[in-house]
Order: C-alpha cells, then sequence, then structure tokens
C-alpha cells in the first residue's frame, strides 16, 4: 500500500525539487482579485439567495463575520459559511479531513458543478487537494489553475491555489511551470502565511541550482516512475522517464569507472593483474556503500531517510510491479557487476518500491 503524502508534508516538507521535462508555457494570467472584495460579494450573495432559511443565513453569516476580522481566518471565512448552508459539502469535507480519499473525491466531485458559483469554486480547490493527496497531480492541476482563472472572484484560496500549482508541477518534473508559479506567489501574494512564503522561496532557490544528469535527477525520476507506476501507468510518459533514467545512470557509471580507474594509477593495469578483478579503490567504494545505507552523504547525494522510505514502499499490484527474473535481474545484475557500490543502494531500492506491496 502506498503511503499518501499528508498535505501538510506535501505543502511544507517538500524540500527538494524536481527538474524540468518537455516544459508548457502558462497561459497569460490576471492579477489576482482582492479579497475583500471576494468575501463582499459572497455575503451579498448569501443574503439574496431565497433557497436558504433564515436561521442557516443568521448562522453562516455570523461564522463568516467572526472569521473575516481576523487575518489568518479570511481564506476559510467562505468555505465555513458554505459547511453550514450546505450539509452534504460539510460531509465532503469530513470525510476529506479523514482522508477517505476516494470518497471525498466522489461527494468534491459532484458539488463542483453546483448552481451555486462559491460552493462549485470551493467545492473544485478541496478537489484538487483530495487530488493531491492521492498523488493525482495532473488531475489536480486544472482545478487548482480555475482558481486564479475562472473562479477567481469566487474563491479567497487563489494564493493557496498558485502555491500548489507550484507543488505539483514541481512533482511533474516540470521545473519551468513549477518556478513561475513560486515566483508568482512571492509576488502576488505578500500577506500569505509566512510558512507558505518560505516553503515556496526554499523551493524556488532549490530549483535555481538544480542541475540535470545528477544522481538526485535519477531520484526525481525514478519517484516520478514509481508514482506513475502506482496509478498503473505505464505509458509513454513513464517509459521515457525511465529510458532517461538508464541513460543517465549509464552515463554516471562511465564517469565513476574512469575516475576509480585514475584513482588506480591512471587508468593501467599493474603487470599480472587481470581486468575487472576489484583493488584498493574499489574495496574501498564497496565498504562506503554499505557503510553509508540509509543516511545522507557520500555517493547516496545527501539521500535522507524519507526520501529512501519513499523509494522503498510498494503500491497497488501492476504489470509493471510483477517484473519476473528474466525480464528484470539481468538488468539489474548487470548494474550490481558494473556499478560502483556506493550507487548500488538507490538502485536496489528503487526494484524494492515495486516487489514490497506489505510496506505502507
Amino acid at each position: 500500500m502506498i503511503r499518501k503524502l499528508t498535505f501538510a508534508a506535501l505543502v511544507l516538507s517538500y524540500a527538494a525539487p524536481a527538474l524540468a521535462v518537455d516544459s508548457k508555457p502558462i497561459a497569460t494570467v490576471e492579477k489576482p482579485v482582492a479579497t475583500d472584495k471576494v468575501l463582499d460579494a459572497f455575503l451579498t450573495s448569501v443574503k439574496e439567495n431565497k433557497e436558504f432559511k433564515a436561521e442557516q443565513v443568521q448562522k453562516a453569516t455570523e461564522i463568516f463575520s467572526a472569521l473575516r476580522a481576523d487575518v489568518d481566518g479570511k481564506p476559510i471565512a467562505i468555505t465555513e459559511s458554505l459547511r453550514e448552508l450546505y450539509p452534504d459539502y460539510k460531509v465532503a469535507l469530513t470525510t476529506l479531513g479523514e482522508e477517505n480519499l476516494q470518497d471525498a473525491i466522489t461527494k468534491l466531485g459532484a458539488l463542483r458543478d453546483a448552481k451555486d458559483p462559491y460552493l462549485a469554486a470551493d467545492a473544485a480547490y478541496f478537489l484538487a487537494r483530495a487530488y493531491l493527496l492521492d498523488e493525482r497531480f495532473e488531475d489536480a492541476l486544472p482545478l487548482l489553475e480555475d482558481a486564479t482563472g475562472k473562479n477567481a472572484d469566487k474563491t479567497a484560496r487563489g494564493g493557496e491555489s498558485l502555491f500548489l500549482r507550484g507543488v505539483a508541477y514541481g512533482q511533474l518534473i516540470q521545473r519551468k511551470e513549477a518556478m513561475e508559479c513560486l515566483k508568482r506567489f512571492l509576488d502576488q501574494y505578500p500577506d500569505a502565511p509566512e510558512r507558505m512564503r518560505v516553503g515556496a522561496f526554499r523551493q524556488l532557490e532549490a530549483l535555481k541550482l538544480y542541475e540535470d544528469g545528477t544522481l538526485t535527477d535519477v531520484q526525481f525520476r525514478m519517484e516520478f516512475s514509481r508514482r506513475k507506476l502506482s496509478l498503473e501507468d505505464a505509458g509513454e510518459t513513464t517509459r521515457d522517464q525511465q529510458k532517461k533514467i538508464i541513460d543517465i545512470l549509464a552515463k554516471l557509471i562511465k564517469e565513476a569507472e574512469e575516475k576509480e580507474c585514475n584513482c588506480k594509477g591512471g587508468g593501467k593495469p599493474k603487470p599480472g593483474s587481470k581486468p575487472g578483478k576489484g583493488g584498493e579503490g574499489e574495496s574501498q567504494a564497496k565498504g562506503e556503500g554499505q557503510g553509508q545505507q540509509g543516511t545522507s552523504g557520500g555517493g547516496s547525494k545527501g539521500i535522507d531517510s524519507d526520501t529512501l522510505k519513499r523509494l522503498h514502499r510498494g503500491g497497488p499490484t501492476s504489470p509493471w510491479s510483477h517484473l519476473r527474473d528474466r525480464d528484470r535481474d539481468p538488468v539489474f545484475n548487470a548494474i550490481k557487476e558494473k556499478y560502483p557500490a556506493r550507487y548500488q543502494q538507490l538502485i536496489e531500492q528503487y526494484y524494492k518500491s515495486f516487489s514490497d506491496e506489505s510496506e505502507g
């Protein structure tokens, strides 16, 4: 069973960014609608809606006024008022809070086309959050885009939605789009919660320093591949990423071999020695790889325990998660024979993520 990202971990603990692949330009975006303007229009619509009972309106407006008076309460004022006005919405949000994701997705999906445009916009935002928690980033993106597009004057969640778009694009290894969203978030929402602004800044700075073709690059492409396979999507995009993983590993193998040969004496074998036999440098590399398993530093380029857990966990059964010996072992064994020991840990964890289904 795949460990799903909690929302807090998704938006705050996303410490390392993804990389750029086949980026597409983001559509021109208008300036955000002022929060107070959105809130004023919502309150007017509630008071003018003849379908609500008087006691519903009274309770909803009391909640709305109390939250609006608090700077931190403004973004949730519409949501909490809608919970009082629409019992079905209250149930849907409770279901999401319990992380019963599939049920929540069904309930919120039914409300995203509601006649009340404020309910539809709020339900769409939380549906996007449910998709993010379910690692369905492709499904979440259009809904998050609506929050700063066609629904911009019906929601106070524009800033959060823009931030989450940056996170989602990062998980989809689209670096350019991720950076654009994070920059816009920092520029357009100076009053956003400090924790979100700090998170966006750190991600943006890390994205600027990201280098393609490194072991960290491989790590993120492996995570992308794991997620797609867990969704039983072994299509062209997934296969393309797996090919890139192999290409990068081949390059790193060659560089590591050349470096180790140079360390042994300019790459020239000693008289009487046989090619391929491990020497002092190779033994040291093996010791390094074994001694640092599960830690950061060394050849694993700072892979932390959380990253290893992500690579280690299993997923739902799929054709790709039951690769048999004749399909996988020759490749895996070839890598183990040729690849310096300090890199084997990442490869082993990658394959284990498909086979160890019992780990959550």
